[in-house]
């Protein structure tokens, strides 16, 4: 009988997971086309000083890691290396921004994953629920929907109705998001070019 209430409940946090991911990625498409938008409005491309475009190109280093299969050690060792690059980074106070809130996504999303590490079970989900709370900050959105999930949930931990992948994975769409929106605003004429031969 338990069994069925697990796995109920297992089928169940998977449907809700699944119908917070497909939201997030209708999101994202119109925020994409908004954003889109936006660039293609500027006439020149900016003048990328070296430090920006290190980090720019260290961005999309790790985010085709991301998309590829990344360990854990190698993540964090490449969102470490990459803190006082962009620390050190100057240029279009837009394109930085953008570079920074990418960065911090990445931090959040390198903490949720180092909780793996932590012994005992109360202290594993207190470490992901204490994360949670910057992501649920930094993106409103995954926190209404995580909200959803455990919303008919009694639980003590809000990490532990969540799965840990699908966390990831909302994080790091938004990073992808952010690294795409910076590399297209400092090459806009790449962006023009993509779209003459996409229509």
């Amino acid at each position: 009988m338990q069994f069925k209430k697990l796995a109920l409940i297992f089928m169940t946090v998977t449907l809700l997971v699944s119908c917070l991911l497909s939201i997030l990625s209708v999101r994202s498409e119109s925020t994409d086309a908004n954003r889109s938008d936006k660039i293609a409005n500027k006439t020149s491309s900016p003048v990328i000083p070296p430090p920006l475009e290190t980090a720019l190109e260290e961005l999309r280093v790790i985010q085709i890691k991301i998309e590829g299969d990344i360990h854990p050690k190698e993540y964090g060792e490449d969102i470490r290396d990459l803190t006082p690059i962009v620390e050190n980074a100057y240029g279009d106070a837009e394109i930085l921004a953008t570079v920074k809130s990418a960065l911090a996504g990445h931090q959040l999303a390198v903490q949720f994953w180092e909780c793996d590490r932590v012994f005992g079970y109360d202290e594993l989900f207190q470490c992901r629920d204490q994360v949670l709370q910057a992501v649920f900050q930094k993106y409103p959105d995954i926190a209404a929907q995580a909200q959803a999930i455990v919303a008919s949930e009694n639980t003590t931990y809000i990490s532990a109705e969540l799965d840990e992948n699908s966390v990831l994975e909302a994080i790091w769409e938004k990073t992808g998001m952010d690294t795409k929106t910076a590399l297209q605003m400092s090459n806009p004429t790449s962006l023009t070019a993509d779209n003459h031969t996409q229509n």
